[in-house]
Parts: C-alpha cells; sequence; structure tokens
C-alpha cells in the first residue's frame, strides 16, 4: 500500500501557500497510475477532485485487477496519457486515435478511448 499526503506547514504571519488544484489533480493521477491507494487532502478546490474521482472510479475495476494482457476491446480498461511538457501541448497518437494533451497534465481514458478527465481542465457543473 502507498501513501499520499499533502501537507505544507506555513509559518505564523508568512505566505499562505497555495498549490493550483490542477497541479493537485496531476500529482494524484499520477500517484494511482503507479499504484497509489490512499489520498489525504486538506482544503483543495472540491469540485474539480471530486470530478478525478469520479473518473477514477469508472476505472476502478482495471486499475485493481490482477494484469491480463487482453486486446484493447476488453470491459476492465483504462489508460493514462500523460504530456509532462511544462509549456507546450502534445498530440499523442493511442489506439488510432489522436488525443491533445494540454502541458504538464493527464487524461484519464476509461476505455481505451474516451477521456473523461483531464487533470488542467476544471470541470464546472452549471445550474
Amino acid at each position: 500500500m502507498i501513501f499520499l499526503l499533502f501537507w505544507r506547514f506555513t509559518e505564523f504571519g508568512g505566505p499562505i501557500h497555495q498549490r493550483p488544484v490542477q497541479d493537485v489533480a496531476y500529482n494524484v493521477a499520477q500517484f494511482i497510475h503507479r499504484g497509489g491507494s490512499f489520498i489525504n487532502y486538506y482544503m483543495p478546490n472540491y469540485g474539480h477532485l471530486k470530478e478525478l474521482h469520479r473518473a477514477i472510479k469508472m476505472c476502478v475495476r482495471a486499475i485493481v485487477a490482477d494484469p491480463i494482457v487482453t486486446s484493447l476491446g476488453c470491459l476492465q480498461c483504462a489508460s493514462f496519457l500523460s504530456n509532462y511538457e511544462t509549456k507546450s501541448t502534445s498530440i499523442v497518437l493511442f489506439n488510432n486515435m489522436h488525443y491533445n494533451l494540454p502541458p504538464w497534465s493527464i487524461s484519464i481514458l476509461h476505455d481505451y478511448r474516451n477521456v473523461v478527465f483531464n487533470t488542467v481542465k476544471v470541470y464546472i457543473k452549471r445550474g
């Protein structure tokens, strides 16, 4: 079991350090992709991270399953497409489809085709 805790002490009277929620989402997605299993937040942007966890939950069967070599048509599929470049968008060809990955982002595909979440795109529900 791997743990990830986000913790930063603030000095009395000093600056308050805040990480953009997109950066937190990027690190959490990367952590889950590498086998992480426990995340603890302290006052993050709830809406964006809620959508990240919804996407991860869609992929949970594939994430926790024993690795099995199967065709891309399997029911237990998940993909994490990463762009480690900090300033430029990358176009990735994966499974005969093109994906635009914004700088410093991870896109989660729950079925090897459809992006259900990207760490830098803040999703706002209206109404």
